[in-house]
Parts: structure tokens; C-alpha cells; sequence
């Protein structure tokens, strides 16, 4: 599973008004709203966005291209001519989820007569038509490989049409506007699409196969993110650590993924640089040289193991054994001491054993994660082991996930104790939702960390950790906060 679901079902939440990347030209009319006294507006849009980091900045980048379309933002469904579900499809239940919202939504309708709801992203993209059917409040269905159309399709639904539309497009990423909802920390994509076919996932057939943008491209979006005050950027890929592998193609084999990493760290005025997600056959030498090298590049990998057993990673067709990912996690610590490693696991895979399972177990304490995203197994159309159908009873898979849970929230738990005591250096993001009067920001490897201050966002702050609340760290200022020039 190489989509990070760690934001699955979130919504787009108003933080103020969106900060909109400005670089590109607005290419489409306004469209406004007719009411009953004859008085005209700008429609409205509200977008909600369901899964990975990836379909989370896509949500930013469609509802960026709607402003620039003469939309205007809604704060709440309530409020919206147009409401777009942009989905998931890496797990069934996000897929039973989206049905179930837009069912939920229609009744809107009662009192928005006008009101159109559609579903784009990977969802529309892996069901397409079909869709309509199930859920009949639907008015468009625009799948991942061509919601660079959605203006064209809403001026149609807009006429009366119900639309779907799935067949091949530009990449979303290009070209396009970017509503953002975070003033300090942006996501950018670098890769799109997978080539690996692992057999539980339905990502290539949803996204297609991998294409890497331009360097310069990635290099010049991060350059005006900069200009506009970023200070962190999050590079994005369902294989992100492939990037520049193959030959030829536009942007591929450019530059190899520890020289884009380069790039981007020496853009003035980017002080942290992340990247989710890897896969453990690209954690090289090269991979490893540049986290050690770049002190922009913080000390996170998210790098999925999905099994413990050698059995079950075969059937997956993961392209390892748990002894190479272990090998190559150890050169990667004595490298990077520090480094935070987060996985992914799914259980009750079709034929999964108990011995089986108790190894996916064992790796877990073996190699004490700071965090793992854990998933009943669920089959996804179009895949290898949708064949195999699901035998593992239901009650049988939720045992073993509370079972991996519960050794995992221990692992966790003393992973955030050992760090009582010791510094850190945090980006403030600004006040802490959980405790009044505080701050909150992240560590380099991604920990939340809530401190009475004082510090301002933006700034970083070198904190001393003095307390776990739950499972969020504490601290208390250590050294003055300041702006890295």
C-alpha cells in the first residue's frame, strides 16, 4: 500500500482563507448563481477531500482551479452550490464511506434545489459509471486521470447533463493553482502513478503508471513557495524514492531522487524538507548519503513493510524479504542515528496464517517503528488477490489489528518517554488546539510537541522535552527562538 493513509477521511476544515499560488493564469469564465429576485453571485464550492497526502494536496489544487474558475469558497456543505468528494480507493471501506457521504449530502437538495454534488479522484476513477447508480444524488463523476476537466464537466452538469468522465487526461499537478490551507508547510508533488502492481493494490489501475515531473519544474514551484513565506515542503509520490529511474518520458532520468532532494534543500529560504512515501528496493546508499548530507532533509521514512512473513510478502509481490528490508533499515540507523521509521501493515491477507502473523508481530518489535499505519485487509477491484477472494473471517482480522495495535502504542509509548529530557528543534506552526495558551509544532521526525512559548509561527525553537500528553510531547523553550535567514 504505497498511498500514506494516515489523513483518511479528513476534512478540508477553513483555516481563514486559502493562500493561493498565484503563479499560473486564471484560464477559465466566471460562473455566478441566478437567485430568485434576479440578483446574480459567484457559485460556491465546497471540497472534501478523503485519504493520502497526495489526494490532500490534489484537494488544494482542484479548489484552487475552481477560484480561478469565478468560484467562491463554501465554509460548509450547507452553504455550497457544488460539492466535490475527492476520493480514495486504496481501501473498500473509503469506497463504502464516499457512498455513504454522498447519500448523506443529497438530502441537501431538499433546500438547494440547484445544489450538484460529484465524486472525483480514484474512487470515480476505479468505478466510474456504475457509480451513478449507487448513489443517485450524484451529477458528475470525474475519475483521477481527468480532473484537469472538472470546469468543462460542471458547465455541463450546470446545462443539465449527468456527467461521467474517466478517460486519460493531463496530470493534475501541472499547470494549476493551489488553495492552501497551511501558511508554513506545503506538499509538492514530484511523482505521480505506480509501477510496482503489488497484489492487494489498485493504485496503477486508478493512477496509472509512474510519471516523474520536470525537475526544474518541482525546483521552480518550490522556489515560489519559498518567495511566499513556506518554510517546510513535503515532496509526494505513491513511490516517491523512484523518482528519475526510468528512461526517457518527460522529467524521467533527469536526476536521480537524492539530486532532487539536493535541489530542493539549496532553495533559499526552505528550511525542512520531507518526502512520503518510500519503498524499501530504493532505500540506497545515495537515498542515505543525502539525509546524512542535507541538513534540510529531517530525519523521517515512511517505508512500508505490509508483512513479517517472507510468505506473505511474496504473495503481495513486495519485491523483498523481510531480512533485505531489515538490512537496509539498519544501514539507514547507523547512518541516521535519530531517524524516525514509520510502516505500513495490512492483516488478514488472503491465507494469512497465525504463525504468519505473530512474524508480522515480531518485525514490529524487532524493529520498533515510531508509528505504523495498520489496516484490515480488504480486496480492491482489478487486483491480483481480489481473486483469491477474502477468507480470513472479519473477527479473526480485527483480533490480529488490535493485537499489532496494542504491541505498537507500547513501542510508541516508549519511544516518546526515552525522549523526555533531551532537545529538540521545532518549527512553530501556532496555537495548540489541545492546550489553551500554548504553542504547538514538529519535531524534525514528526512528533507533535505542545510549549507555553514564547515563539511565534514560523519561527524555530530548540524545546526540551518534559512530558509525554497524550501520546503528544511537552516541552518547554530551551534556546531563543529565531527565523533562519
Amino acid at each position: 500500500m504505497v498511498c500514506q493513509p494516515d489523513c483518511s477521511g479528513r476534512l478540508f476544515e477553513p483555516m481563514g482563507q486559502p493562500t493561493i499560488d498565484r503563479r499560473f493564469t486564471p484560464r477559465f469564465v466566471l460562473m455566478s448563481t441566478c437567485h430568485s429576485d434576479g440578483s446574480s453571485s459567484k457559485a460556491t464550492v465546497f471540497v472534501h477531500a478523503f485519504g493520502c497526502q497526495m489526494n490532500a494536496h490534489e484537494g488544494e489544487r482542484l479548489l484552487g482551479m475552481l477560484l480561478d474558475e469565478g468560484y467562491q469558497e463554501a465554509l460548509t456543505p450547507d452553504a455550497a452550490d457544488v460539492i466535490v468528494l475527492h476520493t480514495c480507493a486504496v481501501r473498500e471501506h473509503a469506497v463504502h464511506k464516499v457512498v455513504s457521504e454522498v447519500g448523506r449530502l443529497a438530502r441537501l437538495k431538499n433546500a438547494r434545489t440547484m445544489l450538484k454534488i460529484g465524486l472525483t479522484g480514484c474512487v470515480a476513477q476505479s468505478d466510474g459509471a456504475s457509480l451513478l447508480g449507487m448513489a443517485p444524488g450524484l451529477d458528475f463523476v470525474v475519475g483521477s486521470r481527468a480532473v484537469v476537466r472538472l470546469p468543462s464537466v460542471l458547465r455541463r452538469v450546470a446545462a443539465g447533463e449527468r456527467v461521467v468522465d474517466v478517460a486519460d487526461g493531463e496530470y493534475l499537478e501541472l499547470g494549476l493553482a493551489a488553495a492552501r490551507r497551511d501558511s508554513l508547510r506545503a506538499y509538492v508533488t514530484v511523482i505521480e502513478g505506480c509501477d510496482k502492481f503489488c497484489s492487494f493494490c489498485i493504485v496503477p489501475y486508478t493512477r496509472g503508471r509512474e510519471y516523474g515531473r520536470p525537475a526544474s519544474v518541482i525546483v521552480e514551484e518550490v522556489r515560489g513557495l519559498a518567495a511566499e513565506g513556506f518554510r517546510e515542503v513535503t515532496l509526494l509520490g505513491q513511490t516517491v524514492n523512484a523518482y528519475g529511474r526510468k528512461e526517457g518520458g518527460a522529467g524521467e532520468g533527469e536526476v536521480d531522487f537524492p539530486e532532487l532532494l539536493a535541489r530542493v534543500s539549496a532553495v533559499d529560504g526552505i528550511e525542512r524538507v520531507r518526502f512520503v512515501t518510500s519503498h524499501p528496493n530504493y532505500l540506497g546508499e545515495g537515498l542515505i548519503e543525502a539525509m546524512v548530507r542535507l541538513p534540510e532533509v529531517c530525519e523521517y521514512m515512511h517505508l512500508p513493510l505490509q508483512a513479517g512473513a517472507d510468505s506473505l510478502l511474496k504473495r503481495m509481490n513486495r519485491g523483498y524479504t523481510v531480512a533485505e528490508y531489515m538490512s537496509r533499515v539498519e544501514r539507514l540507523r547507523a547512518a541516521v542515528p535519530d531517524v524516525a521509521l514509520v510502516s505500513d501493515f495490512i492483516v488478514g491477507f488472503p491465507g494469512e496464517s497465525e504463525r504468519e502473523f505473530r512474524a508480522t508481530l515480531d518485525a514490529v518489535e524487532a524493529l520498533r517503528f515510531a508509528s505504523i499505519f495498520a489496516f484490515k485487509y480488504s480486496p480492491r477491484p482489478h487486483t491480483r488477490a481480489e481473486r483469491w477472494g477474502d477468507p480470513i473471517p472479519e473477527p479473526v482480522k480485527a483480533e490480529r489489528l488490535e493485537r499489532l495495535l496494542v504491541a505498537q502504542r507500547r513501542i510508541a509509548d516508549e519511544h516518546n518517554q526515552s525522549l523526555i529530557g533531551t532537545l529538540q528543534e521545532v518549527l512553530v506552526e501556532g496555537e495548540s488546539s489541545r492546550a489553551p495558551a500554548h504553542l504547538e509544532g514538529r519535531t524534525r521526525t514528526q512528533r507533535r510537541i505542545i510549549f507555553p512559548g514564547p515563539a511565534q509561527p514560523g519561527q524555530r525553537a530548540t524545546l526540551r522535552v518534559t512530558g509525554i500528553d497524550r501520546g503528544r510531547l511537552v516541552g518547554r523553550v530551551a534556546a531563543t527562538p529565531s527565523h533562519v535567514a
